[in-house]
């Protein structure tokens, strides 16, 4: 059986999978609405800090699932 996308990391752009672990963004604005951003590994997610210029913030560890 073929890997089922999920969605690609934010800022690499690497096709993320249903079952593989991935990193989000502790910050509610960077997980609501249109925009849910998703990371492939904790570098990802740091690069992203830079340009989102939060206060405090930490990356969150799950599984890519479906909803």
């Amino acid at each position: 059986m073929p890997p089922v996308p999920f969605a690609v990391c934010s800022m690499c752009r690497k096709q993320l999978y249903v079952g593989e672990r991935i990193y989000r963004c502790s910050v509610s604005t960077c997980n609501s609405g249109k925009v849910k951003l998703v990371f492939c590994n904790t570098g990802c997610w740091d690069a992203h800090l830079p340009t989102a210029r939060h206060r405090s913030a930490y990356a969150l560890e799950e599984f890519a699932r479906r909803d």
